[in-house]
């Protein structure tokens, strides 16, 4: 054999170089012995089953291969099954986790056993893991053992992520991560060890706030700069109430106040104190979740400050008891997916209808209407992704129900309606802002019954609004209830705008059963501009430089009411349903 070989290759040596492929191809055979071939892998495919929330799972096939007795896939295919980004160059991978316009990687290698880990934030720490067995490329793609790539995405996503090779099966829960988790420091340097970066140094700043709902808790997350601040920490009392009070602290306190409409965590607030002090208060859901324990930690790699909290709920139980539970209505889950897209102007009166009159004659018709262009054109010209529509753009009138018809028709995301208020005492002045509901004293209902006075000037309004009662008024405030807190979000933001473009005084929110807020599906306010029964405010109110400041006022309260808003959606759905 070994003369054999010999020979061939002298002949190699001198044959041209096409016929010295051909040869090789040809002599295959003859310089392997049978036993020796290579079986070429199957193609076949593995299930990914995925379970991102409530009421979100799903499960996709992906390719793979059989190869000495062990499974792999698709890397490319398993990224887009967990619904991450991915691209590829030759024979290096990337798969890519986006929060914003934060981006965490994870890269394998072609016959490369480490992979390594890049932070979405600056300040964290590159990671190397080791693979049992390293990625092999097979035509354009890159496969991994399954059992390698499930145990890959654990550590990297820190999401509970397996697989069954009996039921040839990879479970990704990837619902929420458990609070102080370990997978997230595996492939870190030691401190002690690292030779690149600086420890963080100067006045410490927050820089904002990171909001993780957990099914069994929540991780709240504040990002800062500089060196580490002196904190305390005072756990939730009685009522849910939690202080983290930090000795010295600069930040925006408007960039840590954040609301939720469910889950274990209601409401964030930062209060500046004397002497350069932050508090930040945590208002957690107590009458509904049982908290079984809350910590707080100074994470050094990351410079941000942690505060975790823990219920006594099992996350597959909690999965469990949530898709049996009927909660949530198509409303709810379309809310959370909305886009701040489209905001409807609504100018209260028209033609037929003038309004509250004040004693100079002053039209409440025309100065809304004034108002409510003003505050169209600022919103055209600050948001040009947000189209902005119209019940009325002239003198004319339109009754109560099609207003808001209008903003259904329109799919609006915030209904705005402006008015001029009036009463019996003449003294009374100021703005107010409501929110449907049940009157809370005599002076709401008295506005509400001067505002839907409006319907006596539709014709045939007796049959029109024929059963209109206080139970049907109570009947549409339930059915609001799916906007309550964003509707009171707005109607709080727009009268500290006005508060701070005004001399108008504040008069507060208030909710009262305003028919012209009965339809609209979305959050929706009123503004009550000011009075003009008041011989004062209304001299300012026929001002045009008093409306166009109104229009400013309310505009800025609109400005902070839409960072809240899409600050939430992203908390709520995110990548996951965020809450």
């Amino acid at each position: 054999m070994i003369r054999q070989q010999r020979e061939v290759y002298t002949m190699m040596r001198f044959l041209p170089f096409p016929s010295f492929l051909l040869l090789i191809f040809l002599l295959a055979g003859v310089c392997l012995p049978p036993s020796r071939a290579v079986a070429q892998p199957v193609p076949e495919t593995v299930a990914v089953h995925v379970i991102r929330g409530f009421d979100q799972e799903y499960t996709l096939q992906i390719g793979a291969l059989g190869e000495d007795g062990r499974m792999m896939v698709d890397m490319g295919g398993l990224s887009r099954a967990l619904r991450l980004m991915h691209r590829r160059d030759a024979g290096h991978l990337v798969i890519e986790q986006r929060e914003g316009e934060r981006v965490a990687s994870c890269h394998l290698y072609d016959r490369n056993n480490f992979v390594r880990l890049d932070p979405a934030e600056p300040s964290g720490s590159t990671r190397l893991v080791h693979l049992k067995a390293p990625p092999r490329l097979r035509g354009e793609t890159l496969y991994l053992q399954a059992a390698d790539a499930a145990r890959l995405m654990t550590i990297w996503l820190d999401r509970q992520v397996s697989y069954d090779p009996a039921e040839n099966r990879i479970e990704a829960f990837l619902w929420s991560a458990r609070p102080g988790s370990e997978y997230r420091n595996i492939g870190v340097v030691s401190p002690d060890d690292r030779t690149i970066g600086a420890v963080p140094s100067g006045p410490a700043k927050l820089k904002g706030v990171d909001v993780e709902e957990l099914a069994n808790g929540v991780v709240v997350r504040f990002r800062a700069s500089g060196g580490a601040s002196v904190a305390s920490f005072i756990k939730p009392d009685a009522n849910g109430m939690a202080y983290l009070t930090f000795q010295q602290a600069g930040g925006n306190p408007a960039d840590f106040s954040r609301t939720f409409t469910r889950g274990l965590l209601k409401e964030i607030k930062a209060i500046p104190l004397p002497g350069g002090a932050l508090q930040i208060s945590m208002a957690f859901n107590t009458e509904l979740f049982n908290l079984r324990s809350t910590s707080y930690r100074w994470d050094e790699r990351t410079n941000s400050y942690v505060v975790s909290a823990l219920t006594d709920a099992d996350v597959s139980e909690v999965y469990r008891r949530e898709k049996e539970k009927k909660i949530h209505d198509e409303l709810v889950r379309d809310q959370e997916k909305w886009k701040f897209d489209t905001i409807v102007l609504d100018a209260g009166h028209g033609g037929k209808d003038p309004g509250a009159v004040g004693p100079a004659g002053t039209l409440e018709k025309e100065v809304v209407l004034n108002i409510v262009r003003d505050l169209g054109a600022l919103i055209q010209k600050s948001w040009t992704d947000v189209n902005v529509v119209y019940t009325r753009t002239g003198d004319t009138f339109i009754p109560l129900k099609e207003r808001g018809k209008i903003a259904n028709r329109h799919d609006g995301k915030l209904f705005v309606s402006v008015h001029c208020n009036a009463a019996r005492n003449r003294s009374a002045q100021g703005a107010e802002v409501y929110i449907l509901g049940p009157h809370k004293n005599e002076a709401a209902l008295e506005v509400a019954m001067l505002e839907n006075a409006a319907i006596k000037q539709e014709e045939d309004y007796q049959q029109k609004y024929k059963g209109f009662s206080e139970e049907h008024m109570i009947l549409s405030s339930l059915a609001q209830n799916a906007f309550t807190q964003q509707s009171t979000q707005a109607a709080r933001l727009v009268l500290e705008g006005m508060q701070q473009k005004t001399s108008l005084n504040d008069r507060g929110v208030r909710q009262a059963g305003f028919m012209v807020l009965w339809t609209p599906s979305m959050p929706s306010i009123l503004v009550e501009a000011g009075y003009l029964s008041n011989r004062s405010e209304e001299r300012l109110l026929r001002r045009r430089s008093t409306q166009q400041a109104i229009a400013r006022g309310i505009f800025n309260g609109l400005s902070r009411y839409r960072i809240h808003y899409e600050a939430q959606q992203l908390a709520a759905a995110g990548e996951v349903q965020k809450k």
